[in-house]
């Protein structure tokens, strides 16, 4: 990941995992909630990478004030699944959008990931239970959600097809 905001929240994201795990020692239900509220905050990073990135290469290749505009709409997006990641990558450019959703077919549990968080997230902020979020299952889902961002960022940076 070349975003070093989103660099420094992502590895801050795995040390509480990490730190988790050695302070619930073994007891299940406390690492339950604490799945949940690390599902929570990887929901955030999601947010967060999907402006960043896409203001990062904004920044690079546009007037000031296209950038306020685009970081404006960037920053209402919230709760992003796999589809809404296309959206906006057809919205920057056609080739981004169908390179993305090419992407998700040939990984799809990239795309799962993003889903999953975003839908637990969804059932934690509502009261519904959700007994299949676990921290182990946040960490797998937020590393395969950061090669969803890397991909972004390398079209971005014209390091993928585009």
């Amino acid at each position: 990941m070349e975003n070093v905001d989103l660099k420094r929240q992502y590895n801050k994201l795995l040390k509480l995992i990490d730190d988790t795990k050695l302070s619930t020692d073994g007891d299940l239900e406390l690492q339950g909630h604490w799945g949940k509220y690390l599902c929570v905050l990887a929901s955030g990073f999601l947010e967060n990478a999907i402006c960043a990135v896409y203001i990062d290469f904004v920044s690079g290749a546009a007037a000031p004030h296209v950038r306020q505009y685009a970081l404006k709409n960037l920053e209402k997006i919230q709760n992003p699944k796999a589809k809404r990641f296309v959206d906006v990558a057809y919205q920057f450019k056609k080739e981004w959008g169908d390179n993305l959703a090419l992407y998700f077919k040939k990984y799809p549990e990239h795309k799962d990931a993003i889903d999953s968080i975003i839908n637990n997230r969804h059932q934690v902020a509502h009261g519904k239970t959700t007994n299949n979020i676990s921290v182990h299952r946040v960490r797998d889902y937020l590393e395969k959600s950061v090669k969803v961002v890397e991909f972004i960022e390398g079209q971005c940076q014209n390091k993928v097809a585009a």
